[in-house]
């Protein structure tokens, strides 16, 4: 009966959400569903539904290659500066998230700075034509 108790609470804890999700999801499609019917009945031809195409933005790709660069970089140091630093020996948590957000703000502004200089590139470019 104890096992039990880890079973349900697994169960609660990830199958809900899932089933909830799913239940929404099949609503959704089942209201679509039925307003499409609805529509041809009446006789009217409904809109084809139209899938945008995806559009990737590098600029989003680029802040998050930086971001995530900077991050690795951040957790790294903060390891080793937590091992091998006299200051990290007690202090390794704080070292660490320390390093991360150093290195995160780091990135962020290194991001800042290279689409500023794209922003001015293009501004230029814009301005000779």
């Amino acid at each position: 009966m104890e096992d039990l108790i880890g079973v349900i609470a697994i169960l609660c804890t990830i199958g809900l959400p899932i089933g909830f999700g799913m239940y929404l999801g099949l609503t959704s499609i089942r209201a679509e569903h039925k307003e499409r019917m609805d529509l041809i009945r009446q006789g009217i031809i409904p809109p084809e539904r139209m899938k945008k195409k995806a559009n990737p933005n590098r600029m989003v790709s680029l802040r998050n290659g930086i971001v995530l660069i900077s991050l690795g970089i951040g957790v790294i140091v903060g390891f080793l500066s937590s091992e091998n630093l006299a200051i990290g020996q007690d202090n390794g948590f704080w070292i660490i998230g320390a390093s991360i957000v150093f290195f995160l703000g780091l990135g962020y502004l290194c991001y800042f700075l290279v689409t500023q200089k794209i922003g001015d590139t293009q501004q230029k470019d814009t301005d000779q034509e």
